[in-house]
């Protein structure tokens, strides 16, 4: 793979502007300098969330998700939120044992049909992923298949399909709690959506589908590696 010419040129030189001006040892030390010196310091959570992860949990989560004999694990999320874990869904074969992980990021009626028509919505576990809680889409989406659920096996065991990931104290977390979800995974507010795949984000549909390739510290020992150099 090769960027060319000029792109190249550009990368070679913003590489070395960044070694001799020390900024990945200033990025580790949470330096808002290293961008407009305003609240970058307040963003930077990603660095140690590999680090941070909690793999007991993360595997007593997926020993359960197994234990269940779901067929399907959908992601109901958008931007930050799904990225991650549709990377996943599209790079791993689905593991033995484990449901097969879907992602649906649009609202359109078209693809929420086509989901709907190829899942067993009776046998899947439903993971509502939305880092603020408040944003509409991933909301109508929880919204439509909760009621595909509470028909397919009553209202008052639909709860017990769906898990929330979502940022301490949100909308959504408030929301999961009354319907009796079985499973709140709390975000870190210092992570923004799109730098989210080894945190909660991702990691809560990655243990969903069991995709143990994605062990969080062994990306943790490949970041270390390369931001370090």
């Amino acid at each position: 793979m090769t960027l060319g010419g000029g792109l190249g040129k550009a990368v070679e030189k913003n590489t070395e502007d960044w070694r001799a001006s020390a900024k990945i040892r200033r990025l580790w030390n949470h330096d808002k300098s290293v961008w407009t010196g305003t609240d970058e310091d307040k963003w930077l959570g990603w660095l140690n969330s590999a680090a941070a992860a909690d793999i007991a949990d993360y595997e007593d989560f997926a020993h359960r998700v197994k234990g269940q004999n779901f067929t399907d694990v959908v992601v109901l999320g958008m931007g930050g939120s799904s990225l991650g874990p549709e990377v996943l869904a599209q790079t791993f074969e689905k593991q033995p044992g484990f449901p097969k992980l879907h992602v649906l990021d649009s609202t359109d009626p078209a693809q929420v049909r086509s989901m709907q028509a190829s899942i067993n919505v009776a046998d899947t576990l439903f993971i509502v992923s939305s880092k603020s809680g408040g944003t509409t889409e991933p909301n109508v989406m929880k919204d439509y298949f909760f009621a595909r659920v509470s028909e397919a096996i009553g209202a008052d065991k639909a709860g017990h399909r769906f898990i929330a990931v979502t940022d301490p104290g949100s909308s959504l977390e408030k929301v999961a709690t009354k319907q009796g979800f079985a499973r709140i995974f709390h975000g870190d507010p210092t992570i923004g959506g799109r730098y989210s795949v080894l945190s909660p984000f991702g990691l809560v549909p990655a243990a969903g589908g069991g995709h143990r390739h994605c062990h969080p510290a062994e990306a943790r020992a490949g970041d270390d590696a390369l931001l370090r150099a």
